[in-house]
């Protein structure tokens, strides 16, 4: 690596550091601005935690405040890899199901941070309807959901029974499902994304989206949302509607993106967001 692309090598780096006595208002800013859903404490440079937006939300979502230390919500035993092991980065990422790495040296510096996003090829995603013969993919999409996802996304296990139901009665339940889907080494379909609506019969239906853990950070979500209104605006909808925990402020701002208004707080204490669809 030559001087100049070492200096960017560093620049990239910073973007993902915090330094440990900061506040999680000022780590939730650089997780915003970085777009990787992930920062490395540090401390003189050295790594000493990790904290994702899904630490900051379970923090919140305990009645925690966004002007505490971040220590009050980061991990402080972070995985990593030495400088020595950097090839092991994908295998390392997918065996820990995790979507980022920071590199250091002997010292516990932090060198560099590698993504998932890196190395796997968001242009093989392929997005279809999901069919009868789908079953045990849709149910292990749901299996890997971490806590908060599930909190969040399938709370009582609603969004599982949803899908599984309206598989079984052949699509015929006002609701229409897709899944985003890559092809593993051996030719199966593994699902990495899943967005839906339901009440298909009124002018605005409902929308649920949800990308697999270790896909986040990927622009997934974007591309399900596109999809969507690919889908929808066509066939004549005022637009689409959706509620949010309060907390999720990652999605927050994926929908303002894509075009979502804030329309208040839902009766279930949600927050609810609409995309209406110019006539």
């Amino acid at each position: 690596m030559n001087k100049q692309a070492a200096v960017q090598a560093n620049d990239r780096t910073r973007a993902f550091l915090i330094a440990e006595n900061e506040t999680l208002r000022t780590a939730l800013r650089l997780l915003c601005a970085n777009g990787r859903h992930v920062v490395f404490v540090v401390n003189g440079g050295r790594l000493v935690a990790s904290l994702s937006d899904g630490d900051v939300r379970r923090f919140l979502l305990a009645g925690g405040d966004l002007d505490a230390d971040i220590g009050r919500a980061a991990h402080f035993k972070p995985k990593f890899l030495f400088s020595t092991e950097r090839e092991r980065a994908d295998a390392f990422l997918a065996e820990n199901r995790i979507s980022a790495v920071p590199i250091v040296d002997e010292g516990m510096n932090v060198l560099d941070v590698v993504f998932m996003y890196d190395i796997v090829d968001v242009g093989a995603v392929a997005i279809r309807e999901i069919g009868h013969g789908d079953l045990g993919m849709v149910i292990e999409f749901f299996d890997q959901m971490a806590g908060d996802t599930r909190a969040m996304f399938n709370r009582g296990d609603v969004n599982r029974i949803r899908v599984i139901e309206h598989v079984n009665r052949k699509g015929e339940d006002g609701q229409v499902h897709f899944a985003a889907t890559v092809k593993s080494e051996d030719g199966a379909e593994k699902m990495v994304g899943y967005v839906f609506l339901w009440d298909v019969d009124k002018a605005v239906p409902w929308l649920g989206i949800a990308v697999r853990e270790d896909w986040k950070g990927h622009h997934l979500g974007r591309r399900l949302l596109q999809h969507i209104d690919d889908w929808a605006k066509p066939r004549g909808y005022g637009g689409i509607m959706l509620t949010s925990v309060p907390a999720n402020i990652r999605a927050h701002s994926l929908y303002a993106r894509m075009g979502f208004e804030y329309f208040g707080v839902y009766p279930d204490s949600e927050f609810l967001f609409i995309k209406r669809y110019a006539r």
